[in-house]
């Protein structure tokens, strides 16, 4: 539930909004009689109310162009439905199934210009680029079936999580590196 409030946080507070407003619209309103206290909370969530209904009702002018850039950087800042993330089967936790699907998305990328190469479809000047994509693999590869044999053995897993986190970094780089100097000899 908490994870599913924090991927629409929007709506949430746009919910959260309404239903305070109901709250405070159903409040009874004070008698003559009623208590100081209860007077003064009327008033004050009342108002409360009153200020957010006119802030979002456009009468403030120059609000609706004020709230439209502070909330803008907002929406895009927050989670969308569309950007969860699929955990592999299989997979131990998430940080494993990310560091699967890196090292997957360099195997192909390897396996094409493999293919490239034989083919003699893969610009002159890739193969030190290419080369050096294979050696990250290979260390970052490594570096996963380590981590995944701590977890698995549910050892401290700080140290090797840092390494991974280093080496799938450098694998990403030297994937960018290598589709970068490709596009640019083609």
């Amino acid at each position: 539930m908490f994870q599913f409030l924090t991927q629409h946080q929007f709506w949430t507070a746009v919910v959260l909004y309404w239903i305070y407003s109901a709250a405070v619209s159903s409040m009874p309103e004070p008698g003559p009689n009623a208590k100081a206290g209860y007077m003064w909370i009327y008033r004050f969530l009342h108002t409360i109310a009153g200020n957010l209904s006119t802030a979002f009702s456009g009468k403030i002018p120059g609000l609706k162009t004020l709230s439209f850039l502070l909330i803008v950087p907002l929406v895009f800042a927050t989670p969308a439905c569309a950007a969860r993330y699929a955990v592999h089967p299989g997979a131990l936790n998430t940080t494993d199934s990310a560091a699967y699907d890196t090292l997957l998305i360099a195997e192909a990328t390897i396996d094409q210009a493999r293919l490239d190469y034989k083919s003699g479809q893969l610009p002159a000047g890739s193969k030190p680029a290419l080369d050096m994509l294979i050696e990250s693999y290979n260390i970052a590869r490594d570096s996963w079936l380590i981590y995944r044999g701590a977890v698995t053995a549910k050892a401290p897993t700080d140290a090797y999580l840092t390494t991974l986190n280093y080496n799938l970094t450098d694998l990403a780089n030297n994937i960018r590196k290598f589709t970068h100097q490709e596009k640019e000899a083609k």
